[in-house]
């Protein structure tokens, strides 16, 4: 009973955490706030020795001025300074299709994501490797992991778990570099605090699904 309930809380944080980082890398919306306050948290619980970030003033995080940080840094117009993109950041792409949006990741998350049972809305505009979409998508599959441990199905448990593994190894080595790019680019403790967030969040993820031979 304790083992399963610590399984359970685990797979809560872990479910908790992707989809705060999907929130947080996308458009803000008047509630950042209690968005802030939760990834401030969420860092806390990851990394408890690490220095605590320094909070946002409120004025900082009023969703107008939330909105004109998140266009300059990942949308435009003029030059993005991080583009919220899984094809612009691989490095393992021809030379002359680095830095492009779209490409061979771009339509294999696509397909992940029908293989996970999932389709993007009809009037979904954005490309299916935005940074907050990837989030939800593992989000979704830590929500589906949560739900197998309390039907104590197993099969499914583990399908859902190679699914997380195989996306990390392929689809997530890119964040460490969009972390870096926003912790460079902004002095918003909100897109600060969201980036080391992402940062710390994946790198213990790859760890203890990959093992220490995925770095």
């Amino acid at each position: 009973m304790t083992t399963t309930c610590k399984a359970t809380e685990k797979y809560e944080f872990r479910a908790n955490v992707y989809g705060l980082l999907a929130l947080a890398f996308s458009p803000p919306k008047v509630e950042s706030g209690k968005l802030y306050e939760a990834m401030l948290e969420a860092h806390r619980l990851l990394c408890p020795n690490d220095e605590p970030i320094p909070k946002e003033h409120a004025q900082d995080l009023a969703t107008a001025k939330l909105s004109k940080e998140y266009l300059r840094l990942f949308v435009g117009p003029g030059r993005v300074q991080c583009p919220p993109y899984e094809s612009v950041h691989r490095e393992d792409r021809p030379i002359l299709e680095r830095g492009l949006v779209m490409g061979p990741s771009t339509a294999d998350v696509r397909h992940r994501y029908a293989e996970a049972g999932l389709v993007l809305p009809k009037n979904f505009t954005d490309l299916p490797d935005h940074i907050a979409v990837e989030m939800e998508f593992m989000h979704f599959l830590c929500a589906e992991e949560l739900k197998s441990i309390e039907q104590d199905n197993l099969q499914e448990l583990a399908k859902r778990k190679k699914m997380e593994q195989e996306f990390l190894r392929e689809h997530l080595d890119w964040v460490e570099r969009f972390s870096d790019c926003v912790l460079k680019s902004t002095n918003l403790s909100f897109y600060e605090s969201a980036a080391e967030l992402l940062k710390s969040f994946v790198k213990n993820e790859s760890e203890d699904l990959l093992g220490s031979s995925s770095e």
